[in-house]
């Protein structure tokens, strides 16, 4: 994958691109996947058949997918985050479905031939120069990444013969007339719903409370009161920065990174566009679209005699966020766009206008003002920012190494010496005392040291930790066990909660009684005047999403929504939702329609047939499993 940074985020147009993972070549991340099966090689952690997947190749796998993620988020992942993504499985799981896809492939007979694939490696922008292949490039690249040609070519063969299987399954999918208004008819019903809101929060300064009440409350939940642990540190940091002026970087350096990192330097094909786009909203009946696009055509219409395209767009294109600027998007890159506009732009030249291109979210017209080739940024332009790049890389691989150096120090004397002293000419410091929430006294909100901190016991040393400002080493000096504090400690924060605990029950009965009165015949308007309570409109609901405006998530409601009726508008029970009570009640709704089926057929069709084949793709995949008898080890569970 080559991991070009999205700009121009502002249009509602542009999709901002998080992250993809493919299992492709790519230079930047290092990311060469090798299926040579590594026998006598260690652990085999996976069994596809006769092909063994080797407790290695999992890792290597691992630390790609890794790195990649860490680059997309940019620092901000997270060990937890690491944890509930699932990572490690992915990675293995990525493994296991290479295999079975290229199993697969051959048994179809699918085939790469030679043209193909020649076309292919010499289309990679990382092989390029001003715009063409080179040879000489190519060698260098694979041989930093420790590949022959041959090698390499393989793994594009497979990667291409991957990409003609989910071809060829997403082939077979078809979508009846049937599927189809079933689904339509599924997203377009439409409820709308009026509530009641019983805020909690509004009986607080109501409720009594007497001190003989609130040390009772105490009594019975004291652990919700427990003083958080506490840890107290002595610690050193090796800062990276101090050894800045310590680091050499050399031409060839420079240049080795150049070329082992030719991604972050290459730029795809752009395209400068304009747009005019009237908006047509999700299920609108076919007489709006009909509307828009006789407005539309008389725009292009103007556009053709020789009207400028930019005014024309700053009077009536409904896209906030380039109106302003004549529908300028400036310049896009392919994969930034949505699917219908791309196709569209990308087949204009210069000056030229589209004709109305219809996407989900409404019409547009797309000019072209002007197209670059891909190209490779000189390594002249670049030369000081990878100079920057690799100074920081070498000062933290020098900071790590007087880390460890000071590591081995302090096992010989056994304990930190006191603060104020240095090791291997660092100063040793100490904290105070400080729990998980809080941030580390003189070092602020180091993740990585107070993970080490609370999982250490006392006098026990910590091994060398990489956080945000350096590296460091850290023995526990002192813990502080939880502990029920004296009711006086805490009155306050017990009067708190014990306020919020009664006000929820004065809430839920007053939710309560309003249902009731509701259910004897009482307004929706009187019941919301006479009681003091918010009234809401929450707007059409479907089906599909248990998120409901103005409210929140809720399954509970969204059943409810679609029983109720005009002969039977009050749903028969209470919500509660973030921390509030609702009173729901049926306020319209919209049934679907054969007409605006029909006219939006085409696209939806379009829609509902590539979910469908995502769906087909994965329990083919599930099956594959099934069939070849996929077996997966203790060591890799």
């Amino acid at each position: 994958m080559l991991s070009y940074m999205r700009k121009n985020a502002g249009s509602w147009m542009i999709k901002v691109l998080l992250f993809g993972v493919c299992l492709s070549f790519v230079i930047g991340f290092g990311i060469l996947p090798t299926l040579r099966d590594d026998s006598g090689g260690g652990v085999i952690v996976a069994q596809v058949g006769e092909r063994r997947i080797s407790r290695a190749e999992w890792d290597k796998a691992y630390e790609k997918l890794l790195e990649a993620y860490r680059r997309a988020y940019q620092g901000r992942l997270s060990d937890e985050m690491i944890k509930q993504m699932g990572l490690r499985e992915m990675a293995l799981d990525n493994l296991i479905n290479k295999v079975l896809q290229l199993r697969e492939a051959s048994r179809l007979g699918l085939e790469v031939s030679k043209e193909d694939l020649r076309r292919r490696i010499r289309s990679l922008p990382y092989f390029q120069r001003d715009g063409h292949f080179s040879r000489n490039l190519y060698l260098r690249l694979l041989q930093l990444n420790r590949l022959s040609p041959g090698e390499f070519e393989e793994q594009q063969k497979e990667e291409m013969l991957i990409e003609a299987f989910q071809n060829f399954v997403e082939g077979t999918v078809k979508v009846s007339d049937a599927e189809l208004w079933e689904s339509y008819a599924l997203e377009k019903d439409q409820v709308s719903l009026k509530a009641l809101v019983v805020s909690p929060s509004t009986f607080e300064k109501a409720v009594s409370a007497e001190e003989a009440s609130l040390k009772e409350f105490f009594g019975r939940n004291s652990k919700e009161f427990l003083t958080p642990e506490k840890v107290k540190i002595a610690y050193i940091r090796v800062e990276p920065k101090k050894y800045r002026d310590q680091v050499k970087v050399y031409t060839g350096d420079i240049e080795e990174y150049y070329d082992s990192h030719a991604d972050e330097f290459s730029v795809p094909e752009e395209i400068h566009i304009r747009q005019i786009f009237l908006r047509v909203p999700p299920g609108a009946d076919a007489s709006v679209r009909q509307e828009k696009r006789k407005t539309l055509e008389k725009v292009l219409e103007r556009i053709r005699s020789g009207e400028d395209f930019a005014r024309l767009a700053q009077v009536y294109s409904e896209d906030p966020a380039s109106k302003k600027d004549g529908g300028d998007l400036g310049y896009v890159q392919r994969g930034k766009l949505i699917p219908e506009v791309e196709r569209a732009a990308f087949a204009l030249k210069p000056g030229e206008v589209s004709d109305i291109v219809v996407s989900p979210y409404g019409l547009h017209l797309i000019k072209v003002e002007a197209y670059r080739a891909a190209k490779v940024t000189p390594l002249e332009e670049v030369k000081e920012k990878i100079r920057d790049t690799l100074t920081e890389e070498k000062s933290w691989k020098l900071a790590r190494r007087k880390a460890e150096e000071a590591l081995w120090e302090l096992k010989d004397k056994g304990s930190f010496p006191k603060p104020g002293s240095a090791v291997g000419g660092i100063p040793v410091a100490e904290t105070g005392y400080f729990s998980r929430e809080e941030p580390i006294p003189g070092l602020g909100e180091e993740k990585a040291l107070k993970q080490e901190a609370f999982s250490l016991e006392p006098g026990a040393m910590s091994a060398v930790i990489r956080g945000g400002k350096g590296y460091y080493l850290l023995q526990v000096m002192d813990k502080k066990a939880p502990e029920i504090p004296a009711f006086e400690e805490v009155r306050d924060q017990v009067e708190k909660k014990f306020r919020q605990e009664q006000s929820v029950d004065l809430a839920r009965k007053k939710a309560e009684a309003i249902l009731q009165m509701a259910e004897k015949g009482t307004s929706f308007e009187k019941l919301a005047r006479e009681k003091g309570v918010d009234s809401i409109e929450t707007g059409y609901i479907t089906r599909l999403r248990n998120y409901i405006p103005r409210i929140g998530v809720s399954d509970e409601i969204l059943e409810s929504a679609f029983e109720l009726t005009k002969e039977n508008p009050w749903a028969k029970r209470i919500f509660e939702v973030n921390g509030k009570f609702y009173v729901i009640r049926f306020h319209e709704r919209r049934t679907p329609d054969r007409k605006a089926f029909l006219a939006a057929k085409k696209e939806f069709e379009k829609r509902k047939r590539s979910e469908k084949a995502q769906q087909v793709y994965r329990q083919w995949l599930a099956e594959l499993r099934k069939r070849e008898d996929v077996k997966v080890s203790e060591t890799g569970a």
